[in-house]
């Protein structure tokens, strides 16, 4: 490719994207939700930063408008959608609110990035890669709007994909499994705050929960930032692409768990590290 727009490109996965990108020699348009993230990136006159919030219709029209400004008549070859939030916590306990915030940003902003992205990459064999996780195919405890939401833009790819047969674009999907990123760093300090505005009788429903989920992303493995990219590359470059592109050896694990187990069978496995049982030798703090 030679002209590539990523978006979620402030830091993490799409950061590393624009990185490598300008590498090689690439044309880049960085987007980013915030004015003071475009000195984040390596000087080159490659390099354009675009601002959109994914939240915002208006903000995603404008940032593509934009893009076509710069591109003045070439085409734009790649999209990677990278741009997604997280905020942990059960469902009972999480304000619609906060459901909404995130199914907009993520979902909705999915679909946002989609319409705009057809009519541009179309005709010239132009590629879209939707980043989304192994979330998009199993369900965690305490991940219950950010699963929500991957799983919609899996049925929106997997939807305009056959809506779009013929037109000569490829709509592909990246399923990254656990990636060390701001994304996962910020979990902790999240679960913390949920734990300590707790109700008692919230925390004897929950707390262990908390506690468990605390424990494993405070120690959480996971591949770089810069692996998740060269895996979503291979998305973006392939002259045959695959529908979908599971990237991580959890991600090719659990999606092939939560495709063959029945139901009660994956309940049973996904409890294994995440249950609302006491820990030992711990107390809920």
């Amino acid at each position: 490719m030679s002209t590539l727009l990523v978006t979620g490109a402030a830091r993490g996965i799409g950061h590393r994207l624009v990185e490598r990108a300008l590498a090689r020699g690439d044309t880049v348009f960085a987007v980013v939700r915030k004015d003071g993230d475009a000195g984040r990136f390596s000087a080159s006159p490659k390099l354009h930063v675009v601002r959109m919030d994914m939240a915002h219709t208006d903000s995603v029209a404008q940032g593509f408008a934009e893009v076509d400004r710069l591109l003045a008549g070439a085409p734009l070859q790649a999209i990677a959608h990278c741009a997604a939030i997280s905020i942990p916590g059960a469902i009972e306990l999480t304000e619609v609110a906060e459901f909404e915030q995130i199914i907009n940003t993520n979902a909705l902003g999915s679909l946002r990035v989609l319409k705009a992205a057809i009519p541009r990459l179309r005709g010239h064999g132009g590629r879209l890669v939707l980043v989304t996780s192994l979330w998009g195919q199993a369900s965690g405890a305490l991940l219950g709007a950010y699963c929500a939401s991957k799983h919609a833009i899996e049925s929106l790819a997997d939807t305009a994909r056959r809506e779009t047969m013929g037109m000569n674009l490829h709509i592909v999907v990246a399923e990254p499994g656990v990636v060390k990123t701001d994304m996962l760093s910020d979990q902790a300090p999240a679960v913390r705050e949920h734990l300590e505005r707790m109700t008692a009788e919230q925390r004897g429903l929950y707390g262990f929960l908390y506690g468990r989920y605390f424990k494993l992303v405070s120690g959480a493995g996971g591949i770089t930032a810069d692996a998740c990219a060269a895996g979503i590359e291979r998305a973006l470059r392939a002259a045959r692409p695959a529908a979908r592109y599971r990237i991580g050896g959890d991600s090719k694990l659990v999606c092939l768990l939560d495709a063959l187990l029945p139901d009660r069978w994956m309940d049973w496995v996904m409890a294994r590290s995440l249950n609302n049982k006491p820990m030992a030798g711990e107390s809920i703090r």
